[in-house]
């Protein structure tokens, strides 16, 4: 099953919530929040101008107790977000990784793992991937569960499934 899952930008943009609700009423699957800056209290009014109907498809990073107050749909766990076991299973779970081993490590315990970034970043000046897709479709490792994350873009969406993706992750290509 191919996902397409959108992440926020750091730093709002003009009509964020209108545009991710809009992406999620075409083809994106999910939505990821990522907003390391905003406190709690933010986060809580940042939420709070998503309709109920949607909410389910939304991911958070950064205070996970906000994914039951405000009926999200999954918790994204990372370094800065570690992973201690949620007493509410019903929630999706992803990771970050950036090491085939960690990886594959964290597709035991995850509903999804991105890995990243797998082609030079677009929203992040200098962030340059340290894969060589050659070696993805050698290695065989990638499933499923694996999401690409870092300079996807549409016309990758091909290759990506030819490595074995079970989807795409978008930051630079869905805001700049």
């Amino acid at each position: 099953m191919w996902r397409l899952i959108g992440i926020t930008p750091e730093k709002g943009v003009l009509d964020e919530q209108k545009r991710i609700v809009d992406y999620l009423n075409g083809e994106i699957d999910f939505f990821h929040i990522r907003k390391p800056n905003l406190s709690i209290e933010q986060l809580r009014y940042y939420l709070d101008e998503f309709p109920l109907e949607i909410r389910n498809r939304l991911t958070i990073h950064y205070h996970p107790s906000l994914a039951l107050e405000f009926g999200l749909g999954g918790v994204h766990y990372n370094i800065q977000n570690p992973y201690i076991k949620p007493t509410h299973s019903d929630l999706r779970k992803s990771f970050s990784s950036h090491k085939i081993a960690e990886m594959i490590d964290a597709t035991k315990t995850f509903d999804y793992v991105f890995l990243s970034p797998i082609y030079n970043s677009i929203s992040k000046q200098d962030y340059n991937s340290s894969f060589r897709i050659e070696d993805l479709k050698k290695l065989n490792l990638i499933n499923e569960k694996v999401i690409a994350l870092g300079g996807v873009k549409k016309e990758n969406f091909e290759e990506l499934k030819e490595i074995g993706f079970g989807g795409a992750a978008m930051i630079g290509s869905l805001w700049k």
